[in-house]
């Protein structure tokens, strides 16, 4: 993908409520998985402290002690790879918001269909997602010489708005998987 032109624009009202609730949808989706992983680590904090009348108060006390180190460890780590993980996924939403600007590039699109299936991709020339899945009308669009339009946030990188020889695709918080 060469790009052509790219510039700066502010963020529609439409715009700011489909990034708001895809920050929202991927923001209660960690705190679900963060709350079940607690749940699982106060489990195994509790059942460590189960007593039988068969050992030593000497060998109970170690018990709890290596349950105890055992989920606060697990707790600290679980606890870091969560924060590290919202500052990758859903803070940069976040900054879009605060900033209220995004990005449009016109480009030379190029196309790429799988051999055996009917799926359509743009190649997007981005690492982190260089294949972009489009529909079949966008895909028939593409033709040598037209020159495409996209819309992203600039931090978060999630696809807008794609618009290849007049025909557009608005994207929204259900196919929120259109990060570039």
């Amino acid at each position: 993908m060469r790009i052509v032109n790219r510039e700066q624009l502010v963020l529609s009202s439409a715009e700011r409520k489909v990034l708001s609730k895809v920050r929202l949808k991927k923001t209660l989706f960690m705190l679900m998985a963060y709350m079940a992983l607690i749940a699982v680590l106060v489990t195994v904090y509790l059942t460590g402290m189960v007593r039988s009348s068969e050992t030593s108060l000497e060998k109970i006390r170690r018990i709890k002690l290596a349950t105890l180190l055992l989920t606060g460890s697990s707790f600290i780590i679980f606890t870091a790879l969560f924060i590290i993980q919202y500052f990758r996924s859903v803070y940069p939403y976040t900054r879009d918001l605060k900033k209220g600007m995004k990005t449009v590039s016109w480009f030379y699109p190029v196309s790429y269909k799988t051999p055996f299936f009917d799926n359509f991709f743009l190649k997007t020339g981005s690492a982190k997602k260089p294949m972009l899945s489009i529909p079949r009308n966008l895909y028939e669009a593409i033709q040598p010489g037209i020159l495409a339009c996209i819309v992203f946030a600039p931090k978060s990188r999630f696809v807008l708005l794609l618009d290849i020889n007049g025909q557009q695709k608005e994207f929204n918080e259900e196919n929120s998987d259109l990060e570039l």
